[in-house]
This record gives structure tokens, C-alpha cells and sequence, in this order.
């Protein structure tokens, strides 16, 4: 039996027999649907369409909006006068997916490959707007490729995006797919449908993607997965480095170390059930 004490200093004890549900705050609940909203819209959206969607009239939505842009878990464009998910719901964002057990699994051994091999490594997991990276571990001299933590890098242009391409499961992937496929290589080059399945049949065949030049100019890299359990992908490792001291050969150095560690990876992932991200 949960004493009088013990029940003042966890208001959540309570007798099985007796539950009760507990009470919260409502504004913070109704704050917590809008947040919902802008997750699903998949784009910066306005004040009328959130009215719309809650039905509660715009002059009651932009008090809770003005709230949340002060916290950061909003943000409005100044031009637009259009609401997106802020600053601080990406941290918690990227925090959540840190949280995944086969994620956490990964950041030690991503450290330990990049100072065996002396190479820049990413770890990507999959998240709303594409292939996200969660951790960056780059040598002492920066190549300042532009990546880092929160990055959504091309699905089409990046090896770490062509295997989520080959592997992924996700209901949006073919939209993602379309858009960057519009967009030039960085060589200036356009893939049609065709050679970008090409290219992702044989990722599937070799079991990783190499990339000279990608994700830009003068940067080589090699990407593996990793999978869960159910043989879905939770992870991509990715090496990057200087294109004139790294070796993208499918069976060189860099290579074989990359998919020893994603193969290690997905064998610890293959105990208990992992959460999919």
C-alpha cells in the first residue's frame, strides 16, 4: 500500500484498484496538436491552415504559436508569415533518434572506424525530410564538406541517401526520389529513372555505395548499411575523405573496414527487437 507520504512525493503512486487518470495541463495539450500539425504538414504552413485543421479560431492559434515561437519549437518566415517546427523540436528530434538502441550501439564503433582508418564518418538515420546524419566525426583538419549534425543529405546525390534509397521502406521515398532527381550531380550531370535503378541494383548486389566526388567536388566516399532484426535499415555508415588519399576501390582498405563494422553492427541489432527508425 502506497502511504500518504510516499503518494506526496510521487503524485503518480497510486493503488492499482484506485487508478485514476492524471490531470495535465490542457494549453500545453492543445500547444502539443499544433506541434502535430507542422510534423505532418511536411511544409511551413499558415495561420489559417492551422485554424482550419484545429478549428480554433486564428486570433487563439496565434497566441499558442507565439508562445511556441518562444520557447523554439517553432519558427515563422519573416516573408511568408508561414510556421515550421523551430530550432529546439529539431534538437529534440535529433535527440529522440539518438535514443534508438541500434543508434546508440553505432556512435562508439563509428568513432573507433574513423581512427582506424584515419577518415571522416557519418551516421545517417532515417527521418521526416530524408537521410539525417546523427553524429559527424571528421580529422583535425576540417574538410569543410558542409555536413554535419542535422544534415538531410540527396538521396540521389550522396552515397549515405542512395542506400537508404536501395534498402528503405517509407511511404514518401518514391516523392523524395522524384524531387532530387531533378537536381544535377555535382559534376553537372542529370541521372535518368533507369540509371539511378541501375545504380541501386547493384548497391543491393555489393552490399554498399562508393561515390568520387560526392556529396561534392574533390570529397570520395563509401556508404554500408546496417539493419534491425526484421532486416529493415536503421542506419547508414558512411566514410568520406580527400578524393587523392581515399581509395573507393569495392574491395580496398576502406571498404572492407567499413562493412566489418556495419556487418558487427547488424549482428548485435539481431538480438532483442530494435525499434525502426
Amino acid at each position: 500500500m502506497v502511504t500518504k507520504q510516499q503518494a506526496k512525493e510521487n503524485p503518480e503512486s497510486h493503488d492499482s484498484g484506485a487508478r485514476k487518470e492524471q490531470r495535465g495541463i490542457q494549453s500545453m495539450e492543445v500547444g502539443g496538436r499544433f506541434l502535430q500539425y507542422l510534423a505532418d504538414a511536411g511544409e511551413p504552413v499558415t495561420l489559417a491552415e492551422l485554424s482550419a485543421r484545429s478549428g480554433i479560431p486564428t486570433n487563439q492559434v496565434f497566441t499558442y504559436m507565439v508562445s511556441l515561437l518562444r520557447t523554439g519549437l517553432v519558427k515563422r518566415d519573416p516573408v511568408t508569415l508561414r510556421f515550421e517546427p523551430g530550432p529546439l523540436s529539431l534538437r529534440m528530434g535529433l535527440h529522440a533518434l539518438r535514443m534508438v538502441p541500434a543508434v546508440r550501439n553505432a556512435m562508439q564503433p563509428s568513432i573507433e572506424l574513423a581512427t582506424r582508418v584515419e577518415q571522416s564518418v557519418l551516421l545517417a538515420a532515417w527521418g521526416d525530410r530524408g537521410p539525417t546524419v546523427l553524429q559527424s566525426i571528421e580529422p583535425a583538419a576540417s574538410l569543410h564538406a558542409g555536413v554535419h549534425v542535422g544534415t538531410v543529405m540527396s538521396l540521389v546525390h550522396s552515397t549515405t541517401g542512395r542506400v537508404f534509397a536501395a534498402h528503405k521502406q517509407a511511404p514518401k521515398l518514391d516523392e523524395l526520389v522524384k524531387a532530387d532527381m531533378g537536381s544535377q550531380t555535382p559534376e553537372g550531370e542529370r541521372l535518368t529513372a533507369a540509371q539511378f535503378d541501375a545504380i541501386l541494383a547493384d548497391i543491393r548486389k555489393r552490399g554498399l555505395a562508393r561515390g568520387e566526388g560526392m556529396p561534392i567536388p574533390g570529397i570520395n566516399s563509401i556508404s554500408a548499411p546496417v539493419f534491425d532484426n526484421n532486416g529493415e535499415i536503421v542506419l547508414v555508415l558512411t566514410l568520406f575523405g580527400v578524393a587523392a588519399n581515399f581509395d573507393v576501390s569495392w574491395k580496398g582498405p576502406l571498404a572492407t573496414s567499413l562493412l566489418e563494422t556495419t556487418k558487427l553492427l547488424t549482428e548485435k541489432n539481431s538480438g532483442p527487437s530494435v525499434p525502426v527508425v
